[in-house]
């Protein structure tokens, strides 16, 4: 978790969650961050003198779906995925109806936060912090066979020296059948709208790889653009430029370089079979001449 201090707020603790925390070496400290989920806190490692991000939950304002299905999903996820462009988890600890994730630091918060204050990026570092995001999500889909389910540029963090972390991993789930052998279909349509591809959009049983991919385009765009690719607020629209061809080509516009013209339509393939993979991702000419 990352980013600047936004409110100069503190978390009361009861007695016993604070001897939890001082034996442990955990010091709390301002919040950055407030979501649908839960709110983000400064923290301090006592022990090491590391800062720490603290993710809290309050167990008694998320639904029962939540607790029983996202939950421990985001658990497994979190102690799952271990990649040097990931946020990396350091301790989970329950206490008094909350729950604190305790986290790597990214000083150098949200990529959405770095292109609105710094306008649209240039192709080289769009493409340094973009292949970063691949990697990560690389060995996720053929590590893990975890999907991630909700890219987007607000989850890609960047930590002091400015490498990108992937983070959030709340809606991410193994979609892979061990004993078929093969890739299972998902049917909960989460994630966040403008990254939606065709088929969440269509609310059908869609490949959830292939829907991260979909949204890695649009996380390229939003990072070369500073702006959305689709009119997602209209459905009928929004379902409508997804499968215009002419569309995107006239909407990624005659700036770009053709090889990262390529990459965005890859990405945006409305069908699933043929849509580059992330592996595949890696090996494009533009990633690998390094967005030149």
């Amino acid at each position: 978790m990352g980013g600047e201090d936004k409110k100069d707020e503190t978390i009361n603790l009861d007695p016993k969650t604070e001897a939890v925390f001082k034996k442990k070496g955990y010091e709390l400290q301002k919040k950055l961050a407030e979501g649908a989920f839960g709110q983000v806190y400064k923290a301090k490692n006592t022990k090491t003198g590391d800062k720490v991000a603290v993710k809290v939950m309050n167990l008694d304002k998320v639904g029962e779906k939540f607790k029983e299905k996202f939950l421990p999903r985001e658990m497994a996820a979190l102690i799952g995925v271990k990649h040097e462009n990931t946020c990396e988890l350091y301790d989970i600890i329950k206490a008094n109806h909350r729950l604190y994730i305790f986290m790597e630091f990214c000083g150098g918060g949200d990529i959405s936060g770095y292109v609105q204050k710094n306008g649209a990026l240039s192709e080289e570092k769009t493409c340094f912090w973009f292949t970063q995001t691949a990697q990560a999500l690389s060995f996720m889909h053929q590590n893990l066979h975890m999907a991630h389910r909700d890219i987007k540029i607000d989850n890609i963090l960047l930590t002091e020296n400015q490498m990108a972390k992937l983070t959030d991993f709340g809606f991410a789930k193994i979609c892979w059948d061990e004993k078929k052998d093969k890739m299972e279909l998902s049917k909960t349509y989460c994630g966040t709208e403008p990254y939606e591809c065709p088929q969440i959009v269509a609310r059908v049983p869609y490949n959830a790889f292939a829907a991260d991919v979909w949204a890695m385009g649009v996380v390229l765009f939003c990072m070369l653009q500073n702006k959305f690719p689709f009119h997602w607020n209209d459905k009928k629209k929004f379902i409508k430029e997804q499968k215009d061809k002419k569309y995107i080509e006239e909407r990624l516009g005659t700036k770009l370089s053709q090889d990262c013209r390529d990459l965005h339509i890859q990405c945006w393939t409305e069908d699933e079979g043929k849509r580059i993979t992330s592996q595949d991702l890696l090996n494009h000419p533009w990633i690998t001449r390094k967005g030149k």
